[in-house]
């Protein structure tokens, strides 16, 4: 699935996962990043306040099987 966003580069992966209901709250992206299920184009994500370059497309993982290209 590929969606298009307008938010200003970089953005708090947390804001881009509720944003895209890839998780259903800040708090529940919080706990996913926390518990090693967030990946951003193949890399993992272990850092809550991490940001990301929106600016090219990236492809998010979120558990094993939501994927979203952004």
């Amino acid at each position: 699935e590929e969606q298009t966003l307008t938010i200003p580069s970089p953005a708090l992966v947390v804001d881009v996962l509720a944003l895209c209901a890839l998780a259903p709250s800040k708090s529940e992206a919080r706990r996913l990043i926390q518990g090693g299920g967030v990946s951003i184009d193949g890399e993992r994500v272990g850092d809550v306040s991490a940001t990301v370059d929106l600016s090219s497309q990236r492809l998010f993982k979120v558990g094993k099987r939501k994927f979203l290209r952004i």
